[in-house]
């Protein structure tokens, strides 16, 4: 009976001890948390626990009350949960009497450039683009401030992905935690974690646009928010439904910059542009496709492209923010995986990319095909690209001399069962040939080069995975 009781006793002070440990650790790490992210600003040593009385808890409160959490001041569970949230590297140098936004500084100018040194892998150089150039519009819808991105040479605002290592002064620490920092004007520097898995319209990793547009913010010039909702707030929300800025994200914006000019008038991203409609993916037509560089697929549509996966499509973009010069209502477009180059036709002219960048000398007048053509697409088996208007087709050698003598030759001579007057076509990886046509797509066996049986099937449902 002794024995048990004393057993019994030692389970009870093992326990206690074990919990004391754990409290004391827990505190400690909240402690260095805040003084991490500048809540405590006595220059005490962090092994030291004779803070001033009351002061941990006066600044937990504020750090509660940023976070969108109950200010009582004590270390409870979502208090630690909360430090725990992956957020930006910043500190918040917050208190208890101010709750408007905060500045940094500002640019003296109002046009700013931007350069995007090098790519996350999770999205690819094109997803990477389009992601920062649609946080820049949060700003520049309820701002007359305007950017433009550079490709070479200095720049006012400079993105970059690092990982844990010796490239950035501040480095980071791996996945989780801290996603990003920047700096104030007029430094502008802009760094992301790389160990980061960085996505776009999911519900997992750290989408890109919300944490560019919050380090965009801090380059213009903004400090943290005391507002949980605001996307300058310290902590990362993520992408939210209907996402919108927060009203001390204007009030801070238009503080240092104005209001938007009365030919701006305010638009949120994905709103349409003046004279311009945002197409819907599942009902808009198609003018072109192709499967481009990185072997992404890309749909074109008045002034807008949308990249497609296989689990259906993207939103809807300006073209121009992915292939600069490049006009809409395009007639064509086709990448050439032989020589790395993409070809977008528009009446009798063509513009060459060399991925998103225009070669010099373009665009250039159309002289051996005819201009407005209905469709183009590279072929695997010949490596060529094949052009396609009404029922005939040509077939161009981009590197060798071709003869256009006996062009344009029937497409029934190619495929059986392809449908004249192609909207789109392209050539799958695995070398089937898909054309589209209005509301239909067809796929052409790389075997028997004729059409397939079980075609044609809806572009709606089949392609863009849209709901009936």
């Amino acid at each position: 009976m002794e024995h048990r009781l004393e057993h019994t006793i030692l389970l009870v002070l093992l326990t206690t001890a074990s919990s004391i440990a754990s409290s004391r650790e827990e505190f400690m790490e909240a402690v260095a948390y805040l003084r991490n992210y500048g809540y405590l600003h006595v220059p005490l040593d962090i092994r030291d626990q004779n803070y001033p009385p009351g002061k941990v808890e006066e600044v937990l409160r504020v750090f509660q009350k940023v976070t969108g959490l109950p200010p009582s001041g004590n270390l409870n569970s979502a208090t630690l949960a909360m430090m725990h949230k992956p957020r930006c590297g910043l500190g918040d140098t917050f208190n208890n009497n101010s709750l408007r936004y905060r500045v940094m500084g500002y640019w003296r100018k109002k046009t700013l450039t931007y350069r995007i040194n090098n790519y996350t892998p999770d999205l690819g150089q094109a997803r990477t683009r389009l992601a920062i150039h649609n946080a820049f519009k949060y700003w520049s819808n309820v701002s007359p401030l305007r950017f433009r991105e550079v490709q070479q040479g200095t720049a006012d605002i400079k993105f970059s992905f690092h990982r844990q290592d010796k490239t950035c002064p501040v480095p980071f620490d791996g996945r989780g935690y801290v996603l990003a920092h920047a700096d104030g004007p007029e430094s502008g520097i802009v760094h992301f974690d790389a160990d980061e898995l960085w996505t776009e319209g999911k519900d997992y990793g750290s989408n890109l646009m919300v944490v560019a547009a919050h380090e965009i913010g801090h380059a213009l010039g903004l400090g943290h928010s005391q507002y949980y909702g605001a996307l300058m707030g310290p902590v990362d929300n993520g992408l939210r439904s209907n996402f919108r800025l927060h009203p001390d994200d204007i009030q801070g914006i238009q503080a240092l910059y104005g209001k938007p000019e009365k030919h701006s008038p305010s638009r949120h991203p994905g709103q349409s542009v003046p004279g311009r409609s945002i197409p819907d993916p599942c009902k808009a037509a198609m003018d072109a496709i192709m499967l481009g560089p990185l072997q992404k697929m890309y749909v074109f549509s008045g002034q807008y492209v949308w990249p497609v996966s296989d689990t259906g499509h993207s939103t809807p973009a300006p073209i121009s923010a992915l292939w600069k010069e490049l006009p809409g209502n395009l007639d064509a477009a086709v990448h050439s995986p032989r020589t790395g180059k993409s070809y977008f036709l528009k009446g009798d002219k063509v513009w060459r990319y060399a991925g998103f960048k225009l070669d010099r000398g373009f665009p250039r007048p159309l002289t051996t095909i005819p201009s407005n053509i209905d469709a183009a697409f590279y072929s695997i088996q010949s490596k060529k690209i094949i052009f396609m208007k009404g029922a005939g087709y040509w077939q161009w050698d981009e590197i060798g001399p071709t003869d256009f003598s006996s062009y344009p030759k029937t497409i029934g001579h190619l495929f059986h069962g392809f449908p004249g007057n192609p909207s789109a076509a392209f050539t799958w990886l695995d070398g089937h040939i898909y054309v589209f046509k209005g509301t239909w797509y067809w796929r052409v066996s790389k075997h028997s080069q004729a059409v397939e049986k079980s075609f044609p099937r809806g572009v709606k449902t089949h392609w863009m995975q849209c709901d009936d």
